[in-house]
């Protein structure tokens, strides 16, 4: 079930138009969002894993919680979280539009802030301390004692709390730049999206059909 759907349902049809029409691009559930979240976490706190052989010298948990503190994890889950809202809200109502170009700024208004709303909410029932929970043993898999440590020395000289300090304008400014070239695409993307479903739509369909006998 598209996660969006009941606050698309709470959404009256304006001038005959279906609020639905336009969602079946979006994510499938939240726990496909969940699993998409712990793999962009890892990423965003600065720490690119590299696969490598597990070794005896295993980061403790406590050198994990150490470098999440220092990075600021927590606070940084919650920028990612309030950033995918707002870009949210801005991509459906960017797709509302190209399907209906003649919506009036009220639609387009109505369509952001109910996405950007739905999404917040979405999200906050999110567990930032389960999602940091389950990077721990990530990190204690790929890195060791040393390893982390160096880590941790990197981001306590100036050089790394630089890092830290720049990396919220770095990520919003990359989703900025990613922007126009998801609208681009966008087309190609929604095209995409309506013709795996009436493919599943007709297997399924197809599937239910009774068998003839031979």
């Amino acid at each position: 079930m598209v996660p969006w759907l009941p606050l698309l349902e709470r959404l009256e049809v304006v001038e005959g138009r279906n609020f639905l029409d336009w969602a079946a691009a979006l994510p499938d559930n939240l726990d496909a969002m969940k699993n998409f979240l712990l793999s962009f976490v890892i990423l965003l706190l600065g720490c690119t894993p590299a696969l490598c052989q597990q070794q005896l010298d295993a980061a403790t948990k406590e050198d994990v919680e150490e470098l999440l503190t220092l990075t600021g994890a927590r606070a940084r889950v919650q920028q990612m979280w309030t950033a995918m809202a707002q870009q949210a809200a801005t991509t459906a109502a960017d797709a509302y539009r190209l399907k209906h170009p003649d919506a009036t700024p009220l639609e387009l208004r109505r369509i952001a802030e109910g996405t950007g709303q739905y999404m917040h909410d979405a999200l906050n029932t999110l567990s930032i301390d389960e999602l940091l929970d389950a990077i721990v043993p990530i990190y204690q898999r790929h890195f060791t004692h040393a390893d982390v440590r160096t880590v941790i020395d990197f981001y306590s000289s100036p050089t790394g709390q630089k890092f830290l300090k720049e990396m919220p304008a770095m990520m919003a400014e990359s989703m900025q730049a990613a922007d126009p070239i998801v609208k681009k695409h966008l087309p190609e993307m929604e095209a995409a999206a309506e013709k795996a479903m009436e493919k599943a739509v007709k297997e399924s369909e197809d599937g239910a059909s009774p068998q003839k006998p031979n």
